[in-house]
């Protein structure tokens, strides 16, 4: 009964021992399958020399930050022999070939465009031509100037018309204009500042006309 007994625990530690080992080499070949795909990328799933992260370079075999650095900086590529001007050597290249591809080349930003306007020249002032100006005061008298005999509309004739009959300056000239209308010349004496005398007068070189 003791024999099979010490039989029995012989045989129960070999099976535990078998079962530790087992569980072991699992535990390593795990560990170094997934250190191998870590490493060259995951399975089936190749790695864009043009488009990948130097993180994902970095997940390759054989290629640290460094080497990830160059083969960003000497995109594009068109094949993946072109990573020799990335300084890495032939063997490695073979190496890597079964994990990575060479996808499109992302194209490079192109710089914004700047609308420019034209610049409009500063408008020039207004210049005063000749037949703007204001006349004289000689050329206002020449127009005013009235002819021997002439008639004198004193209901429609303007202020300067008026102005030009003796004895009536700018004052007496408004006022007529502000007396209007007249039936007859006599209805200017009722005008402010009128007097006989300038009645006579005007009747012996000019002639009032009522409209």
């Amino acid at each position: 009964m003791q024999k099979e007994f010490k039989k029995f625990l012989f045989q129960v530690k070999w099976q535990v021992l078998f079962l530790i080992m087992a569980t072991s080499i699992t535990t390593v070949l795990t560990m170094s399958i997934s250190g191998a795909y870590g490493k060259e990328g995951k399975a089936g799933a190749l790695v864009d020399l043009n488009a990948a992260s130097q993180k994902e370079l970095q997940e390759l075999k054989g290629v640290g930050a460094a080497t990830a650095k160059k083969i960003i900086e000497h995109r594009p590529y068109n094949s993946v022999d072109e990573l020799s001007k990335a300084g890495i050597s032939a063997k490695k290249i073979d190496a890597l070939r079964p994990f990575v591809t060479v996808g499109p080349a992302a194209a490079a930003p192109q710089p914004a465009k700047t609308e420019t306007k034209p610049v409009q020249a500063p408008s020039l002032p207004a210049m005063v031509t000749p037949s703007s100006k204001v006349p004289a005061a000689s050329e206002k008298q020449a127009i005013t100037k009235l002819a021997p005999g002439e008639k004198v509309n004193i209901n429609t004739a303007s202020k300067e018309l008026l102005e030009a009959l003796p004895g009536i300056g700018p004052v007496k000239a408004q006022a007529i204009i502000d007396g209007r209308p007249y039936n007859n010349p006599e209805d200017i004496m009722k005008v402010k500042g009128i007097k006989t005398g300038d009645i006579q007068q005007d009747q012996g070189s000019h002639r009032r006309e009522v409209a």
